[in-house]
């Protein structure tokens, strides 16, 4: 992987984790988490965003603060979920179970499968 590719890989991983930030502390209605599994969601995209990062970006190759801030990123967003999370219900208002089983099944599985690809492979 070139350097360019390395950065914007770096770049595309920061706007993962700034979005999970934005929806963990915005106070607008419009960009805040509504539920607990869109928390969980967004934090397990960020996880996924940091592994592929960690994987396909070599160390040397990308500058120190394309790590440090995804890394600070997630640890900001987790804090803002942990504090929001007693207030949130764990599904959003108006939105069957089954759609909520199937869409979070189907983003665990992709999530599993780059993992497993990026790691493994």
């Amino acid at each position: 992987m070139t350097a360019l590719s390395a950065v914007v890989v770096g770049l595309v991983v920061l706007v993962v984790t700034g979005s999970f930030v934005v929806s963990a502390w915005a106070d607008r209605a419009a960009l805040r988490s509504r539920s607990r599994v869109d928390l969980l969601t967004g934090a397990l995209a960020s996880v996924v965003a940091l592994v592929v990062l960690h994987q396909l970006a070599p160390w040397s190759a990308v500058p120190v603060a394309l790590w440090l801030l995804p890394v600070l990123l997630v640890a900001a967003g987790v804090t803002g979920a942990v504090l929001r999370w007693p207030g949130l219900p764990w599904l959003r208002p108006g939105r069957s179970r089954r759609r909520v089983l199937v869409d979070e099944v189907l983003e665990v599985a992709v999530a599993a499968a780059v993992v497993v690809v990026l790691v493994v492979l």
